[in-house]
């Protein structure tokens, strides 16, 4: 082939041709390659037509399983149908039952729910995939809310919202329910998972990127991403995580026996309540209820009980809990992005309020011995002067502080310090902008809630009108964070935000992000200080 070390003239032509045809096909030149989002998108089940909206093509309401009713109600999900004509959704499904008595509860809640939403970029792809699992304490929520992701998509990704059943529905364990391998509970999770596995088996089909999948959550939501961080069931199936507000309850995970105990109470309350008697309490008996009693009792029965339920240690989906499974090292390991909020437990005392007197001095104390479980001492850690000068306001802001330290704050910080240890790329932030918009009680509520918790969603989806350039600018450089991370692993690279987010190594290393007025986008060194982690709190540990 060589001559005097140069390639013959014909072999030469040959390697740049091949090298020609092999550029265009990694750029996506040929016509055949630059797949992007289609007017009608075949899945495996059948086909879905777009809906042209905002700079986006969204594909509402498709079933990624089988409705979970009948002999399929506390079992895990069961393959979708197949569809004939293309269906042609125009919002989003209703949402997942809600058995809960929160202010933040969707009407119309139904046991067939298990349907997600695509939200597409126009042009070309292959996109990078972004989904979302929505908040709400495993009892409330919905796609419905998030409808409207545009500030994500249009950096370029695809963004999936999904849903799952809750609270009842989705993490009841009565031990007449338990499956072939002994598990039970957790039918929750194992919808997400067969969510995640719909994205694997169709995403490309609506421009998506099925090797480059980002899960990301708030709160339950958060939790949730957690859970298939420990899970072995959801190894494969996703390649970055981002965690938001999401490590409020790793102590309260239950033993497959003690969610048993606790889920046999809940059923024998409810039949009571109901008058509904069975010859036995089986599962042909509970998945024979009647949707009233599930709606009503049942769902009052499980919510007095287990008010915010989190996924239990079932054995399957978890074979142990998300901190030993971290522990042991055992965990999936993708790059995170995990964060909490400045002011998270604002958004509780809030709610608090809309039902009763603001708080006062004199029951401060009494309010953490009975909101959370603390001794009346820790007042002193948490002394009201050190909250302003409005003595009305002083004993919500502290009540604020003291809830946002020991379930939020310092949690997250032990999170990202295990992932550290771990030796696994992480970023860590702090959303500190405390004029956003309140979801509850913005003229009513007797203190400002600043950072509230879920209050930085606004700055991801389009949930209201932000009302100032300030805001919009911070809109702008969360999504661009958020979508660098989902198409590189790294929130900085791609297209470059005007503040570089340093990895996370030690505490000192958060990044603020922050309107204009308050600061602006920084690197945070004092978190570990101002929310008394390395004091008061340094027993928390991950």
């Amino acid at each position: 082939m060589k001559k005097d070390g140069f390639i013959q003239p014909i072999r030469l032509r040959t390697l740049l041709a091949s090298a020609a045809i092999t550029l265009l096909a990694a750029c996506g030149g040929g016509d055949d390659d630059a797949k992007g989002a289609p007017d009608v998108a075949k899945t495996t089940k059948g086909e879905v037509r777009a809906v042209d909206r905002a700079g986006m093509r969204s594909y509402f309401g498709i079933p990624f399983a089988a409705p979970p009713v009948g002999n399929l109600r506390w079992a895990a999900p069961a393959p979708a149908a197949n569809w004939t004509a293309p269906l042609a959704k125009t919002q989003s499904a209703a949402p997942c039952l809600q058995t809960s008595a929160s202010s933040f509860r969707l009407p119309n809640g139904q046991e067939d729910c298990l349907y997600l939403d695509v939200h597409a970029p126009t042009g070309d792809g292959p996109f990078p995939v972004m989904v979302w699992i929505h908040g709400g304490a495993f009892n409330t929520g919905g796609t419905v809310t998030y409808a409207d992701p545009s500030p994500l998509v249009r950096n370029g990704v695809i963004v999936v919202n999904i849903a799952y059943r809750m609270g009842a529905m989705g993490f009841l364990g009565h031990p007449a329910l338990k499956a072939a391998d002994g598990s039970v509970g957790n039918y929750g999770i194992m919808d997400q998972q067969a969510a995640l596995r719909w994205v694997q088996e169709n995403i490309e089909s609506f421009g998506g990127a099925k090797n480059n999948v980002t899960i990301f959550g708030e709160s339950a939501g958060a939790f949730s991403v957690m859970t298939h961080l420990a899970s072995p069931l959801s190894r494969g199936l996703f390649s970055k995580a981002i965690v938001q507000s999401g490590g409020y309850a790793f102590d309260r995970q239950l033993t497959r026996e003690a969610l048993e105990a606790q889920s046999t109470t809940i059923v024998n309350n409810a039949l009571t309540a109901a008058g509904v008697t069975c010859a036995a309490v089986d599962a042909a008996c509970l998945r024979g209820l009647s949707a009233d009693v599930v709606n009503n009792q049942l769902a009052t029965a499980f919510t007095t009980a287990n008010s915010s339920p989190v996924p239990s240690v079932d054995g399957r989906v978890l074979p142990r809990s998300i901190k030993a499974t971290f522990a042991a090292g055992e965990n999936n390991r993708v790059p995170v992005i995990n964060g909490s909020n400045r002011d998270e437990w604002s958004l509780f005392v809030a709610s608090r309020e809309l039902a009763a007197p603001p708080l006062t001095a004199a029951g401060y104390p009494t309010y953490l011995q009975t909101s959370l479980g603390l001794p009346a001492t820790v007042a002193s850690l948490y002394p009201l002067t050190d909250y302003g000068t409005n003595t009305a306001q002083q004993p919500s802001l502290a009540a604020t502080a003291v809830g946002t330290d020991i379930i939020f704050a310092c949690p997250a910080l032990a999170l990202s310090k295990r992932i550290a240890a771990q030796n696994t790329q992480s970023w860590m932030y702090e959303f500190r902008d405390r004029t956003a918009i309140p979801s509850i009680g913005r003229t009513t509520v007797s203190f400002p809630q600043g950072a509230g918790h879920s209050y930085e969603l606004q700055y991801l989806f389009n949930l209201r009108d932000l009302e100032n350039n300030e805001r919009r600018d911070l809109q702008t450089a969360m999504s661009r964070y958020w979508t660098n991370f989902s198409r590189t692993g790294d929130p900085n690279t791609g297209t470059a935000p005007a503040v570089a987010w340093p990895a996370f190594t030690a505490p000192d290393k958060v990044l603020a992000l922050d309107v204009a007025s308050g600061g602006g986008n920084r690197p945070l060194t004092t978190f570990e200080a101002e929310h008394k982690c390395a004091t008061a709190w340094s027993a928390l540990t991950f």
